[in-house]
């Protein structure tokens, strides 16, 4: 086998390879041969159909196999042989000439990039420093009572924070659309739940109430056939509710696992819960810089072929989220998630790379620490342990989540970390920090 590699632009290679037509011939004759045994053809007894006829049959359908298999084989030799790593599949073409003794092809393929890991000495990472007042655990508190509320049906005019029950027929043009009718729909005042405009204009009305609201879908809507365009909206409001929020007392508190010792006990247990989340958002953010940091700190090229999987991955999950309509994929792919899936793919590289070079390791023991960490969050944390353990991806991905941790720490020691005072509404909800 006779093979060459031409290096293309960035990371494109071109390698053609030639091998003997013998050792598809071969094969060919040795499979046609034991079709003669097995095959069944009318007028022929099995095991006594000539060759001459298992080829008129056959013949074709065989090449054609062993050739794929062979151009198959003979590329995973080739680039073993040249010692290329490809990212993504091959386009493989076949090279038409008068050589009938031999086989040529070329195969185009990109291949991972070279990378030096590069220092991140000078690097400077912000880490939150967070207490956790009482003023923080009482607004907690208040919203796991707004979250555990009930609607109660009043006599009285819509207002914030009701609940409106409500069914609507929207038309565009007066044509109706896909999605254009609910019927007993919640609509609770302040969630933004429908486009806007819609929770304004009923305000004020009543149980019975008919109302016509001419309204516009936002331009960025995720169903792109009504994104932009005036709506109609016909709507006969049912019942109107208002909340009731649940006494804080020890039916409610038992229902988060506190049965004795009331009120404090309550306390204590809802600040344990948000020291963990705090907890998980602190190192998310120091994270976060880590990883921009890694980025900014190497230049690297990102093999197109990886690139165009990861963004059409997040157009169809983005398609399955929303409902979209398959033709959008293609347009989703490339406008929207070009640059976050170069990024992604970018990322990945390095940290495999800083992984390998640092010899980065994570012990069982480190990952079981890990998995008992998430295990306690949840109510059966048995449970938790035994899903990971018996499946192998997700024990692989608890592995991946620890690595990272690692590089993350790693990157800490090289750089400088710097604490900053936060109070817990300003780290956790910054967009609530002037309210």
């Amino acid at each position: 086998m006779q093979v060459s590699v031409e290096t293309k632009e960035n990371l494109e290679r071109e390698m053609t390879v030639e091998f003997p037509m013998s050792d598809i011939n071969g094969e060919v004759n040795t499979r046609l041969q034991s079709l003669t045994k097995t095959a069944r053809i009318n007028g022929f007894r099995p095991g006594k159909i000539p060759m001459s006829v298992i080829k008129k049959r056959y013949g074709v359908t065989v090449e054609h196999e062993v050739l794929n298999e062979q151009l198959q084989k003979s590329y995973f030799e080739a680039i073993k042989q040249e010692d290329l790593k490809p990212a993504g599949q091959p386009k493989i073409d076949l090279i038409e000439n008068d050589d009938k003794d031999n086989v040529s092809y070329t195969a185009v393929f990109e291949v991972y990039p070279e990378i030096s890991v590069a220092s991140l000495e000078g690097q400077a990472f912000e880490k939150a420093n967070v207490v956790i007042a009482d003023d923080d655990i009482d607004l907690t508190i208040k919203n796991i009572r707004k979250q555990n509320q009930t609607f109660e049906t009043v006599e009285a005019a819509v207002q914030d924070e009701n609940q409106v029950i409500v069914d609507f027929v929207a038309t565009i043009d007066g044509e109706a659309f896909k999605g254009n009718e609910g019927k007993q729909v919640p609509v609770t005042l302040g969630q933004g739940q429908m486009i806007e405009g819609f929770e304004e204009g009923i305000k004020g009305a009543k149980a019975g109430d008919e109302i016509t609201l001419e309204l516009k879908f936002p331009e960025d809507y995720h169903y792109a056939d009504v994104a932009g365009k005036d709506v109609n909206f016909a709507i006969t409001v049912l019942e109107v509710k208002e909340v009731v929020l649940p006494e804080l007392n020890d039916e409610f508190y038992v229902k988060f696992g506190v049965s004795e010792g009331g009120n404090d006990a309550f306390r204590v247990e809802v600040k344990k819960n948000m020291q963990i989340e705090l907890d998980k958002a602190i190192a998310a953010k120091v994270k976060n810089q880590v990883m921009d940091a890694i980025l900014d700190v190497h230049e690297i090229l990102t093999p197109k072929a990886l690139v165009e999987e990861e963004a059409s991955n997040m157009a169809k999950q983005m398609q399955e989220q929303y409902q979209m309509q398959a033709q959008d994929e293609a347009s989703l792919q490339s406008a929207m998630f070009e640059e976050q899936a170069t990024k992604r793919v970018s990322l990945g590289l390095l940290l495999a790379e800083i992984i390998k070079a640092k010899e980065i390791k994570a012990s069982e023991e480190l990952v079981m620490e890990k998995i008992k960490e998430l295990a306690v969050t949840y109510e059966n944390p048995e449970e938790v342990i035994s899903y990971y353990m018996s499946d192998k991806n997700k024990l692989a991905e608890m592995e991946s989540f620890v690595l990272e941790e690692m590089v993350v720490d790693w990157a800490c020691e090289q750089g400088a970390v710097n604490d900053k005072d936060y109070s817990f509404t300003e780290f956790m909800n910054p967009e609530k920090k002037d309210k």
